[in-house]
C-alpha cells in the first residue's frame, strides 16, 4: 500500500465509482443467468460468448474511466498551490521620506508542504509621473497585437534567499515574510510586487505573486 494507502477519492466521486461498479456487475450476473435460461441450441454457446465479451469490454471502459478520474484527482492533490495577501502600511520618517512596510502573508491551500528557497519584492513609482512618460509607457504596453503590463518606473527591488528548509510552510498553515522600503517624501502612489518562486521547478522560473497598490498620505 505504502503512500497510497492514505490517498482517497472525494466522497462524492468514489460513491459514484462504487454504485457504477455494482451496477455493472448486476446486469452481468442477471444477463448470464438470463441467457442460460433462455439460450438453446448449439447457438448457445457462440451467443453467450459474445454478450460477456461485449459486457466485459464494457466493464472494463467504466473501470478504466473510474481510474483515469482516480489518477487525477491524485495528481492535482499532489501540487502545490499558493495565496498571498499583501498587508502594507507607511508612515513619514524624518524630513524627507516615508517608510513602507509591507507583510506577505503565504497560506498554503494545497495538501503538499511548500517550500521556498527565492522571492523578490519590486516597488514601483506610480504618481507623481510625467504626461510624457505615461504616453511612452501606454504605447509600450497597448501598441502592436499583444498587449503587455505597464512597466512604471522602479523606485527599489528587494531579493530574498532561504537555505534548504529553511522556509517551509505546511498543508492548511500561513507564514509571513516582512519588507521595508524608505522612499522620498515627494512619491505619491506606488505599486508593490511580491513574487515566491516555486523550489520544485528551479530550471523554470514559474511561482505565485501578488499586487498591491499603496497611495500616500502623510501629515505633518
Amino acid at each position: 500500500m505504502g503512500q497510497f494507502s492514505k490517498i482517497r477519492l472525494p466522497q462524492g466521486q468514489a460513491w459514484r465509482g462504487a454504485v457504477i461498479v455494482v451496477v455493472v456487475l448486476v446486469l452481468l450476473v442477471g444477463t448470464l443467468i438470463a441467457l442460460n435460461l433462455t439460450l438453446t441450441g448449439t447457438g448457445r454457446l457462440k451467443d453467450l460468448a459474445s454478450v460477456i465479451q461485449s459486457v466485459v469490454t464494457a466493464f472494463a471502459l467504466i473501470v478504466g474511466g473510474i481510474f483515469a478520474a482516480y489518477k487525477w484527482q491524485v495528481f492535482r492533490e499532489a501540487e502545490p498551490h499558493l495565496t498571498i495577501d499583501n498587508k502594507v502600511s507607511h508612515r513619514r520618517i524624518g524630513d524627507g521620506y516615508v517608510h513602507i512596510a509591507v507583510t506577505a502573508t503565504l497560506h498554503n491551500s494545497s495538501k503538499v508542504k511548500m517550500e521556498f528557497r527565492e522571492a523578490f519584492f519590486l516597488l514601483q513609482q506610480i504618481s507623481p509621473v510625467s504626461d510624457e512618460e505615461i504616453e511612452r509607457l501606454y504605447d509600450q504596453a497597448y501598441t502592436g497585437e499583444e498587449q503587455g503590463d505597464l512597466q512604471w518606473p522602479t523606485l527599489d527591488e528587494t531579493l530574498r534567499t532561504w537555505r534548504d528548509n529553511e522556509l517551509i510552510v505546511e498543508p492548511g498553515e500561513s507564514h509571513q515574510e516582512i519588507w521595508e522600503f524608505i522612499v522620498s517624501k515627494d512619491v505619491e502612489s506606488v505599486m508593490i510586487y511580491t513574487y515566491f518562486y516555486n523550489s520544485r521547478l528551479p530550471q523554470v522560473p514559474q511561482g505565485w505573486g501578488a499586487t498591491t497598490v499603496l497611495d500616500i498620505v502623510t501629515r505633518g
